[in-house]
Order: structure tokens, then sequence, then C-alpha cells
């Protein structure tokens, strides 16, 4: 079995993962995610059951809300303040403001010197437009919950009706017996309002899905992730969080050199040799401490 090593790119100082396990999904069209290691966990994604959408949604407008009220560099103790104090989120009670920062932090961990954070900071502050394409990737690495639905979603067609019921079952096919009836109905209507809020689909009491239109800057997020998680080379292109934005290997790549000639990322691609780097986001590229 490929080991879970995990080592710095000497060169760049980059997080490096020589070896990598994928864990390949059931359907031939639903996006694979990386195995568990030490490196990921650390960076800030998350494997273990659980997540805010037991009880919440991605939280897109509170998201938007806390990012127009502090301003890039600010440090955890202003969010912290902004929500529970200046009660930026309009939040009626003490009690819902708690659990609004509990929820935020589980999703996107409001500390800019955690990686996830720090990356979407950045690229929201180049196209504050690009937000739901830039949310939904970060939720979807940290809560395990919202990825487990995740299948019903990418693998429906343009203008399919998207059934809660089927995100149930496909919740329960990734933790048997491991909640309620009541629990993944509660889970499997959070995360339908979050792929509504992603843009994946739309509706309100009947979901259809929809295609992405990706931005330049949330495919450069796409690609960094994809890199981080060891996809390299052209491999890059066919990475899950591509996959999250409805881009077949072909449309990435062109993405991706959109992208460079936006100057978000240098990429230099000929046939299935690929050279990727990052000088925009080197400041995240960095194994965590």
């Amino acid at each position: 079995m490929l080991g879970e090593a995990s080592g710095r790119n000497e060169k760049s100082g980059s997080l490096f993962l020589p070896e990598f396990n994928i864990v390949r999904a059931s359907s031939p069209f639903s996006p694979e995610f990386p195995a568990t290691t030490p490196a990921l966990v650390a960076f800030g994604l998350k494997f273990s059951p659980g997540g805010a959408h037991l009880s919440r949604t991605m939280m897109l407008r509170e998201l938007e809300a806390v990012l127009a009220a502090l301003p890039v560099g600010s440090v955890t103790a202003d969010y912290r303040a902004a929500i529970l104090a200046r009660n930026v989120l309009g939040k009626e009670t003490d009690s819902t403001r708690q659990k609004s920062l509990r929820h935020l932090r589980e999703l996107y961990a409001l500390d800019e010197a955690s990686p996830f954070f720090g990356l979407l900071r950045c690229l929201h502050a180049i196209d504050p437009a690009s937000l739901p394409l830039l949310a939904v990737q970060v939720a979807w690495a940290r809560d395990p919950l919202f990825r487990a639905t995740t299948a019903p979603v990418l693998d429906a067609s343009a203008g399919d009706r998207v059934a809660t019921t089927s995100l149930v079952q496909a919740l329960e096919a990734r933790y048997p017996g491991h909640y309620s009836e009541v629990s993944r109905k509660a889970i499997a209507q959070h995360a339908a309002s979050s792929w509504t809020q992603s843009g994946h689909l739309r509706g309100h009491t009947h979901k259809t899905r929809q295609p992405l239109k990706p931005t330049a800057v949330a495919v450069t997020l796409a690609l960094f992730l994809g890199d981080i998680a060891g996809y390299h080379g052209a491999a890059v292109f066919a990475n899950p969080w591509c996959r999250l934005l409805d881009l077949d290997t072909d449309r990435a790549r062109s993405l991706g050199q959109a992208a460079h000639r936006a100057g978000l990322l240098t990429l230099r691609a000929v046939g299935e040799v690929v050279e990727m780097s990052f000088p925009l986001l080197a400041p995240f590229q960095a194994e965590p401490s």
C-alpha cells in the first residue's frame, strides 16, 4: 500500500506528499477524496464523522457578512468580537451568536493563520464575486457530512431534480447506522441548502441541478488544493476540487491557463508534462506547525 509519508519540498518549501492514497468514489462521476494523512489534517482537511451540517448550512450569508465587516489582516480575537460583541451577523441572542461563531469556525476556521481561511481571504479580496465557489471548496474539505452528500448532486445532469431523499441515502451509505433518521434528514436538508448557496442547485422546495460557471479565482483555489493533496502533473486537472467545480480535465486546464494569464498562478503545460506553482499563495504552502 502506498505510504502516508509527507515531507517538505526543499526547493520550494511547499507541502510535499510524494506518495498518496486516494479513496476511490463509488460513482465514476463523483470526485475522489484523498485519504487522511497527518499533513492534510494539519492543513485543515477533516475526515472524522461530524460537522456543522448537523445543525447548519455552509452559512454563506454569515461568512459574507463577517468578511465585509473585517479587513484582511484581522486576528482571531477580531472575528470573535465582531460576531459576539458587535453582532455583525444580526443574531438576536447571545446563544445564537455563540453557535454561529462555533459553526463558522468549524467550516472556515476564522483564523487567517489557518491555511484554509487565509487562502479564502486572499482570493476573496481579489474577486469577491467568487465567494460562493471559494466557500463551497473550503466547507466541502472541512465537513465530512456535507461531503457525504456529493454524489447525488454532481452525478445529476443539468435540469435533473435532486431530491433530499437522495442526499439522505448517500449519507446513510457513507455512515451506515451512525445517525438517526431525524438527524439524517436534517443533515440532508442543510446540505441541500448549501448546494443551493454554492450554485449547484436551484429552487426552494424542489431542487434542480444547474451547471456552475467557475471563475479563474475559484479554479486557482481548486488547483492549489489539488496540488497540496498530492495531485501532481496532469493529474492536478482531475483533482476532486476541480470536479466539485463541474470541470473536466480539459476545461480545468483551460481555466488554469486563464488563471496563469491573470497572474494568479504560474503554469507550464505541454501534454502530460505540467509544471505549476503558486507565488501569490506562497504563504499558505508551508507545512503547518
